[in-house]
């Protein structure tokens, strides 16, 4: 299967590793995968390179038909086409939270919840993470 489409590993995209893990542990092919979630083959073909950006809704096809949550696959996707980070990148930005919050669900084999949490469920969460109230400004 994945031997088969004479693409590299190193060629790939953070989602295109993940689409052939998928592959390899599905035991189907590429062309059975873009059959199953509604994507031309060529397409989602391309998807698996580094430096390309798959459409939202090709993204949202592919996840349903991976049992994945689209987001996981949005934030892999993001992931491949930035090639270095600069030094001073903002270690708490939204994207990098939102990869490492999928990356160790995927670790614990958890799936995404089908419900938004609430609110107060949120903030539970977020303060036993460590995330603490501004301090308010002196002055």
């Amino acid at each position: 299967m994945p031997a088969r489409l004479q693409i590299k590993p190193e060629d790939c995209s953070p989602l295109g590793q993940l689409i052939f893990q998928y592959l390899e542990t599905q035991a189907i092919s590429m062309n059975r995968l873009a059959e199953l979630s509604g994507i031309p083959q060529p397409r989602l073909r391309g998807a698996c390179f580094k430096g390309t950006c798959p459409t939202p809704e090709t993204i949202r096809k592919l996840a349903r038909a991976m049992g994945k949550h689209h987001l996981e696959l949005y934030t892999l996707a993001y992931e491949g086409r930035v090639e270095h980070l600069p030094e001073d990148a903002n270690n708490d930005s939204l994207d990098m939270l939102m990869r490492e919050l999928f990356e160790t669900a995927r670790e614990m084999k958890l799936v995404a919840p089908t419900l938004r949490p609430s609110k107060t469920k949120i903030r539970k969460a977020l303060m036993e993470l460590g995330f603490q109230p501004e301090q308010a400004e002196c002055g």
